[in-house]
């Protein structure tokens, strides 16, 4: 995801803040931040509530009938959309590399 390498003082503060089994929220090790889980109005809409951080997921499908010359095979189309508000480096509209892998590994298997 990152395009350049860690600066030294990113690299110091991330191995400190490990050997002391701290977080930048300054919750321990293994606290946790309370999960909910809900179920939009809409067939196949998720949201995730994890601590102050939510996601939404949308899937949908379509069931199409086959070609005649090609009964066995069928047709898997992936949309995925990450936010720039996730990361800088997702740009709206685009899918970006890591949209790019998934469907790539998908159409391999």
């Amino acid at each position: 995801m990152r395009d350049t390498p860690l600066s030294n003082c990113e690299r110091d503060f991330i191995l400190k803040a490990i050997e002391e089994k701290r977080r930048l929220d300054g919750r321990q090790t293994y606290d946790y931040r309370n999960i909910k889980i809900s179920f939009g109005t809409d067939y196949g809409c998720c949201f995730v509530d994890l601590g102050k951080t939510r996601v939404m997921a949308q899937v949908s499908c379509e069931l199409i009938t086959p070609k005649e010359n090609r009964p066995n095979d069928g047709i898997m189309f992936f949309n995925i959309e990450l936010s720039p508000m996730a990361s800088p480096a997702f740009e709206t509209g685009r899918t970006g590399r890591g949209g790019g892998a998934f469907y790539v590994f998908c159409s391999l298997t």
